[in-house]
């Protein structure tokens, strides 16, 4: 039986041609999350290159990440730029995975709730980081970081997340 409905004909469900995993909202808090993460990982990557600077070390972390991860995957072997882009994607992927998880609740915060949600966040990635899994802050994890530098690693870490929910939710 064919119904129509305010001009169309309804289709049955079972002849939808494409299906649809994720809901609308999820899908555009995910792609909030995506960008916000990128803009945090590169925020904290730029960080950590500048700290590094400092002391002759720029890409250290970043290569004994990846060569961490790949001896876990015993790559062992591996020359120094393959441990180094390794290194780097994990970090990002952390970041992005962090962005994504913010962004699923900080969505629709504005203001100082923003700034709340965002400062609340990178304190539970710290203290994550400081207890269960080490390797929660990517990169940071191979940085021989102060307190204070950790503090302000983390501070990045909140403004870069602040800035890409206003980033993204102003694209929209």
């Amino acid at each position: 039986m064919r119904r129509w409905h305010r001009g169309t004909r309804e289709v049955p469900l079972e002849s939808r041609a494409a299906l649809v995993l994720f809901s609308p909202v999820l899908t555009n808090r995910l792609r909030t999350g995506f960008a916000t993460g990128l803009i945090g990982g590169a925020a904290t990557a730029g960080a950590l290159v500048g700290l590094g600077l400092r002391h002759g070390a720029a890409t250290v972390a970043f290569e004994l990440g990846g060569r961490a991860l790949l001896s876990t995957w015993h790559l062992g072997g591996s020359g120094q730029v393959v441990a180094l882009v390794i290194g780097t994607l994990a970090h990002l992927l952390w970041m992005v995975l962090w962005g994504v998880c913010f962004s699923v609740v900080a969505t629709q915060l504005r203001g100082i709730t923003l700034a709340a949600g965002a400062l609340l966040w990178v304190l539970f990635l710290g203290a994550l980081a400081g207890t269960v899994v080490p390797g929660a802050l990517g990169a940071v994890a191979f940085a021989s970081l102060t307190s204070a530098q950790t503090a302000f690693f983390l501070a990045l870490l909140a403004g870069a997340l602040i800035a890409g929910v206003v980033v993204t939710r102003s694209e929209r």
